[in-house]
């Protein structure tokens, strides 16, 4: 099954959802409530390691990609948008926002930064889900 993926694909859609973390994030959009809910983060992102750390995030998303595309390769070449898009958001569901959650819950972090950290994550993953199907697999 992995020698039927578009790699080319699957790194432009891992992009794409990382460059909606990066806007996601920005100081006219989400940050600043992010930064509100944890205050924390504000000094550990100062004290260096950025590069690093969005290096990371860069390779993460990529897999990510990699595994929505492995999803909707078993579900068919023919699955059109919607289909991407639902698997997209069930995916998220499951194993993004309510596994979160529960961890927010129990670290007893606030949840408008959970709230915003899963927004993330449900648009990233919908517009991956978008351009795995624009540029087929």
């Amino acid at each position: 099954m992995l020698g039927q993926i578009n790699y080319l694909a699957v790194v432009v859609a891992g992009v794409g959802g990382f460059i909606v973390g990066a806007v996601w994030y920005l100081p006219f959009t989400f940050g600043p409530l992010w930064l509100k809910a944890n205050p924390h983060l504000l000094q550990d992102m100062e004290s260096g390691g950025r590069w690093q750390r969005y290096l990371v995030a860069l390779v993460c998303s990529i897999l990510q990609a990699l595994v929505l595309a492995l999803c909707l390769l078993y579900a068919g070449r023919d699955a059109g948008l919607g289909t991407a898009l639902v698997a997209g958001g069930l995916l998220w569901l499951g194993f993004t926002a309510a596994p979160s959650l529960v961890d927010t819950l129990i670290a007893r972090r606030k949840v408008a930064g959970w709230l915003v950290d899963t927004g993330h994550r449900l648009l990233a993953i919908l517009v991956m889900a978008f351009l795995l199907t624009a540029w087929p697999l």
